[in-house]
């Protein structure tokens, strides 16, 4: 699928990690719009899953606000789902598209099922929302966990079936892309970071599939970027961290894909902004951010 006809492709984006439901750190981001992206002809925020797809009233309240504050700054949103939604009320929702498939949440506010594909400055993008809680154990199936946090296999093979794709916007991270954490919290289950593993290597396998050479993703928490070969060339990952840290978002010019930084933001750039496109460190070197 592609963007609608006749509607112009955004040139500068302002692209952010996971949001949680966090009213207030989703509405300072917006807030920040007209002044990153007040020269953009179309104004728009790529969100990469745990948006924040909340059952109860605090959940719709969550969502009223962003749609009348999306309004106000004359933008739109587009999300993919993390593994922190609500969704049984995705699938009602997705009752309501756009002629290019897109979900209707709210006016401007826009859920881009898994699978979804479109096309900005002829580089092919591709959507693919879904990870796993390794908190599992601590949360209450209906509640704030659903089954339907994982890829499954059907999803998997009409993803891949669609074809190749330029650019890779997933929550989750493929598990070619090496990471060191700590220990696990000893409330975790094994058997969630079991699933964790298994989830990374299907998106790993859609990837090798679908040989995006750009990826970006959120779920782990923390931002960095870095090159990867997978086996059929460079790969650029960027992670984006989570609410309430400034590293949490960045514009990305999606005419060239070269991202715009701000000052500090992986603690190498020392002064200004900067634009970063291929000039990442090895796969292999440990992560650091």
């Amino acid at each position: 699928m592609t963007a609608e006809s006749g509607t112009p492709e955004p040139r500068r984006i302002l692209v952010a990690g996971d949001w949680h439901g966090n009213e207030d750190w989703a509405l300072s981001v917006i807030r920040r719009v007209p002044s990153t992206l007040g020269q953009e002809p179309r104004r728009l925020i790529l969100q990469l899953g745990d948006f924040g797809i909340w059952p109860d009233q605090v959940g719709q309240h969550y969502l009223d606000r962003i749609g009348a504050l999306l309004a106000e700054v004359d933008a739109e949103l587009w999300f993919i789902d993390g593994n922190h939604e609500d969704f049984p009320q995705l699938a009602r929702l997705a009752r309501d598209r756009t002629p290019d498939g897109r979900v209707v949440v709210r006016p401007g506010l826009f859920y881009l099922p898994r699978g979804y594909r479109w096309t900005w400055h002829g580089l092919r993008w591709l959507g693919c929302g879904g990870a796993v809680s390794l908190d599992r154990a601590l949360r209450t199936e209906g509640v704030d966990w659903w089954p339907e946090e994982e890829i499954t296999d059907a999803q998997e093979a009409e993803v891949i079936a669609g074809g190749p794709a330029d650019v890779l916007a997933s929550h989750d991270c493929p598990a070619g892309v090496a990471h060191t954490f700590g220990r696990p919290p000893p409330d975790w289950d094994p058997a969630d970071l079991a699933r964790n593993d298994a989830h990374r290597r299907r998106l790993q396998h859609i990837t090798d599939a679908v040989q995006p050479s750009r990826i970006m993703h959120g779920h782990l928490h923390r931002a960095y970027q870095r090159s990867c070969d997978f086996g059929y060339g460079p790969v650029q990952v960027t992670g984006l961290d989570a609410d309430g840290r400034l590293r949490n978002f960045a514009v990305l010019n999606v005419a060239d894909m070269c991202w715009e930084l701000r000052e500090g933001w992986f603690g190498r750039l020392r002064r200004g902004s900067a634009r970063l496109c291929n000039r990442l460190p090895p796969c292999h070197h440990r992560d650091k951010s």
